[in-house]
């Protein structure tokens, strides 16, 4: 059974929180899911944020992805973010 484009970025988004957050003490009850969050999850701020936007970089080896189409919504900075809201937008820019 082959794993669908989409299903492929969750776990690539879930893997990279999982490396980003491995020594962090988060108050997470449960595994990272499609549903965490990961501001009121995972409590990111601003700089762990610039941290997943390089690691995204370098997983898929590009540094030309519009992550301004992620991380704003009408001119303003979006509050938190889930893993599928990430995982869509890397199916539609990769």
């Amino acid at each position: 059974m082959s794993v669908s484009t989409t299903d492929q970025y969750v776990q690539d988004t879930i893997e990279m929180l999982q490396e980003l957050t491995s020594d962090w003490d988060t108050d997470l009850e449960s595994q990272i899911s499609p549903t965490t969050s990961i501001v009121n999850d995972l409590g990111f701020e601003s700089l762990d944020v610039v941290y997943l936007v390089t690691a995204i970089e370098q997983r898929y080896g590009r540094r030309d992805l519009p992550f301004e189409q992620l991380l704003m919504v009408d001119g303003r900075y979006v509050d938190d973010l889930t893993v599928t809201e990430i995982a869509a937008f890397l199916q539609k820019n990769i």
